[in-house]
């Protein structure tokens, strides 16, 4: 017990070595340890990707500056009368206009902003584009805004102007597209292709024949005919 005692306060008094890393014994610098050349790379390379160009806009505003602009924007597309939903002419000048003001403030041009523009909901363009074939011109004149907003949200994207998250969920909920994969299944004639009844007919008593000649020529049925 002494012993046990004696050696513990040993082992108390003894400093501890401190711990090393195996072979690599050198501490590692917490900053610095990477080239310039590679962080400049990576910088270049984070630089074009789509979704920090499409944010880059509007990190690089300041907020208050950005929520005016878009409220100016709002307030000159919205229509000050009602519209004659059967007028035509007038729709077709109202999206005229919406589209000389999304130059003149620098915005995307959307599907909703462009039905606030023109004073129709996505309900009517819905109607209007599946339902309803009163009006045949004003059906053809709202499939092309849509069209042009189609192309223009393509073309932003292709460029890499707009996020690609965002890009996509417009092209699914507006455009019609959709991750699926589609399957051709062919029926499957079990008596054959193009034979008629007569060929059919003829080939399955040949088949019929052929087996009833085979069950003869087995030993077990000749030895039972000759035993009769």
């Amino acid at each position: 017990m002494l012993n046990d005692g004696a050696e513990n306060r040993q082992k108390e008094e003894t400093p501890q070595k401190k711990r090393t890393r195996g072979k690599d014994k050198k501490p590692r610098k917490k900053d610095g340890y990477l080239t310039e050349s590679f962080k400049n790379r990576t910088r270049e390379m984070a630089s074009r990707s789509p979704i920090i160009q499409a944010n880059r806009e509007t990190t690089e505003n300041p907020s208050s500056e950005y929520n005016a602009n878009t409220l100016t924007f709002m307030m000159e597309i919205a229509p000050t009368k009602e519209l004659d939903k059967n007028d035509v002419a007038e729709m077709k000048r109202r999206f005229s206009h919406y589209i000389e003001t999304c130059a003149k403030y620098g915005k995307k041009v959307s599907n909703q902003a462009a039905y606030l523009a023109i004073g129709i909901t996505k309900e009517d363009v819905y109607d209007w584009t599946t339902r309803s074939s009163a009006n045949p011109e004003r059906t053809h004149f709202i499939k092309n805004v849509q069209q042009f907003c189609s192309v223009f949200r393509e073309s932003v994207m292709q460029d890499g102007k707009l996020n690609p998250v965002v890009g996509i969920f417009w092209q699914k909920n507006y455009d019609g597209l959709r991750d699926q994969t589609e399957l051709a299944i062919a029926p499957v004639n079990p008596l054959g292709d193009g034979k008629s009844a007569e060929e059919l007919a003829k080939k399955y008593s040949e088949d019929a024949y052929i087996d009833a000649e085979e069950q003869k020529a087995l030993p077990g049925t000749q030895k039972d005919e000759n035993s009769n």
